[in-house]
């Protein structure tokens, strides 16, 4: 009896690692499918950004549109209007009417760009679904595999309907984080890649502040 108790035990055991493996697998292949979607077609989409920290009470809440094509995308909101063609940056402030040209890093692109995140942690986070279940999303955590990493973890929620990126949470050891939701996500829009870089024609008057 006690060795059939240990089969079943190293039976059921075994039988969750592999449903685990399927799992993270799957978890995976999800992420990597959104990805694809914004590397082949332009994604449009509203987002609603709410950053906290245990030092402000007070969120900061930023929303606006976002167009992606690739590594391209454009950045829509009240105050300020980006564009990035994969190279350079062009962040137009209407009131003071100046335009900064920066060439920003991984990391500066990551806190602008959705996707720039995911690919940018795909390959060094270990991909698993989340225990909080849902009938409308996929909720799936993307956990560094460095520890001593800042940040610690993203949750991630896509649509199970149509694969629709949902949002996504970065949260970070020191007890901040950045929730970052979407809406009216629109794929395969119409997006040639001139309407990714500044055109200083529709813009007269303008301050150029050249920071490259």
């Amino acid at each position: 009896m006690k060795n059939r108790t240990i089969y079943l035990l190293t039976f059921i055991l075994f039988s969750f690692q592999f449903i685990a493996a399927q799992n993270n697998v799957q978890a995976e292949k999800i992420i990597t499918k959104i990805l694809t979607e914004a590397k082949t077609n332009a994604i449009k989409t509203g987002f609603n950004l709410k950053i906290t920290d245990k030092s402000n009470p007070q969120p900061q809440v930023t929303s606006g549109v976002f167009t992606l094509k690739g590594n391209k995308f454009i950045l829509e909101m009240d105050e300020m209007k980006v564009w990035f063609d994969g190279k350079t940056q062009w962040a137009y402030v209407a009131d003071s009417k100046e335009v900064s040209v920066t060439e920003p890093s991984e990391k500066e692109l990551s806190e602008t760009n959705p996707m720039a995140i995911l690919s940018g942690y795909k390959t060094r986070c270990n991909i698993r679904f989340s225990k909080i279940k849902s009938t409308a999303n996929h909720n799936i955590e993307m956990i560094p595999k460095v520890k001593n990493n800042d940040l610690l973890k993203i949750d991630v929620q896509v649509n199970k309907t149509n694969g629709n990126l949902v949002s996504i949470k970065l949260t970070n050891k020191n007890g901040s984080a950045s929730l970052l939701t979407l809406s009216n996500y629109q794929k395969a829009v119409s997006a040639p890649d001139n309407i990714f870089a500044f055109n200083p024609a529709k813009y007269k008057g303008i301050v150029v502040n050249d920071l490259r």
